[in-house]
């Protein structure tokens, strides 16, 4: 199953809030995911309380710590998704913090990355929350141009 390309959702939204609703969703059916985000673990674990066993939360923080992801190294944020695939089923991946990607990498590179996470997918799901507002129209254009399904709220 890995090596099949998933499925990559955006959400369009102010905060995450349909993003979470569809992540709690999941996670109570018992699907594992990999959370990666602009806000500390312990801010979002508060958030998803009951079904948070069931979730990784990562921190696009340049910190030396082990749950955070530093924002300027791509190829460590592609290596944690895989490592993550490679030890669940069924999974899904969540991304809120492309426009701190973005302002460490430029949005090719950004786009590019997320591509090659998506092809090691396998069955899984790839979600992405974003407010379209704090993005150039045409980065915001070449993100739902690789998206498979445009949620907007």
């Amino acid at each position: 199953m890995k090596g099949k390309e998933g499925r990559l959702v955006m959400i369009k939204e102010r905060v995450p809030l349909r993003t979470h609703e569809m992540l709690r969703r999941e996670l109570k059916r018992g699907r594992k995911a990999l959370y990666i985000s602009k806000h500390s673990p312990r801010q979002l674990e508060t958030q998803f309380g009951k079904v948070k066993d069931n979730m990784v939360a990562m921190w696009l923080s340049p910190r030396p710590d082990g749950n955070c992801i530093p924002p300027m190294n791509l190829e460590r944020f592609e290596k944690r998704i895989r490592e993550f695939l490679s030890e669940n089923d069924d999974p899904i991946v969540v991304l809120n913090g492309v426009d701190v990607l973005y302002m460490w990498n430029g949005i090719r590179p950004v786009i590019d990355s997320i591509k090659r996470a998506r092809g090691t997918l396998g069955g899984g799901e790839f979600f992405i929350s974003l407010d379209p507002k704090e993005y150039y129209p045409g980065h915001v254009g070449a993100l739902e141009r690789i998206s498979d399904e445009v949620v907007c709220t």
